[in-house]
């Protein structure tokens, strides 16, 4: 059996709120290999980290009188109607005038204590934290093509964050992600360097026409991982993907869904045998993985 790494999920997600700097330094406390953070611009063409551009349900936005008028609907890609308050229409100054909120309350109500206390971070904040010094980030550009369409070079704006800092000399490992794999792409394309490219896949992105032997051909040739929903990924998949040497990781690792034990619940993970695993409680799986022989 593999052993995993662990990978914070958005940080600590299950004790802070998610993509702040202090659920990506707790993650790293508490035995997380590596955080994975969210990336969407800002009307300036700032990257910021959050889950999504809709930002009523991962900050504070509606408690602000101020910004009343900016809500609307769009259509995201054109026919996703999404009703909110949208990260590109607020500059970076504007941003940093609210506060993270848990995303989820119901799901992660040890995160919801937190909700008001932290601020909005960019991607330069993480990149120029202490605590990432000789750690890996794992960086997943969202919406790429819908932003690209209205003007949005966010591959290019993480470029320039990237080759701004000094992750060389802090020996800061880097993986990058989208659900889009001609985005991905892109990623390594432009942002070269000993860095690993990983495809995500949920239901929306699996394969129909092609079998997935072919799937996993194509992606093979293109990056060098792909990340599968737990709910889609069996020990097959696992095995093609092995096969032609991807890595291979899976999402999220959630305690408060375990219907039993949390040990059985996170070793329905572990026994999938893959290169990592992301979680909201990074702790509790690192302790299980160090019990483990």
């Amino acid at each position: 059996m593999t052993k995993p790494e662990v990978f914070g999920h958005r940080g600590a997600s299950g004790y802070r709120p998610e993509n702040t700097l202090e659920a990506f330094k707790l993650a790293f406390d508490q035995g997380a290999v590596a955080v994975e953070c969210d990336l969407v611009p800002t009307k300036d063409h700032r990257l910021i980290i959050r889950h999504e551009n809709e930002l009523s349900h991962s900050t504070n936005v509606t408690e602000h009188a101020e910004f009343a008028d900016r809500f609307k609907e769009i259509k995201m890609y054109g026919h996703w109607p999404v009703a909110g308050w949208f990260s590109e229409d607020f500059t970076l100054e504007e941003i940093k005038t609210l506060k993270a909120i848990e995303r989820i309350p119901d799901e992660r109500p040890g995160s919801a204590k937190f909700d008001g206390q932290f601020e909005i971070p960019t991607i330069e904040e993480l990149l120029a934290a202490d605590f990432v010094t000789n750690r890996k980030l794992i960086i997943e550009v969202k919406h790429g093509a819908h932003f690209a369409a209205l003007g949005f070079d966010m591959v290019g704006a993480l470029k320039t964050a990237i080759d701004e800092s000094n992750w060389r000399e802090r020996d800061i490992e880097f993986v990058f992600e989208s659900f889009n794999l001609d985005i991905t792409i892109e990623l390594k394309n432009r942002i070269a360097g000993p860095h690993k490219y990983v495809f995500l896949v949920d239901t929306w992105g699996m394969p129909i026409e092609i079998t997935m032997d072919e799937f996993l051909d194509d992606v093979a040739s293109k990056v060098d991982g792909i990340s599968f929903n737990f709910e889609l990924l069996t020990p097959e998949i696992v095995a093609a993907a092995r096969k032609r040497r991807l890595l291979i990781y899976t999402w999220t690792a959630q305690v408060e869904k375990a219907e039993r034990s949390v040990e059985e619940y996170l070793m329905q993970f572990v026994n999938l045998s893959v290169d990592g695993i992301f979680a909201d409680q990074p702790d509790l799986l690192h302790e299980l993985l160090s019990g483990l022989a």
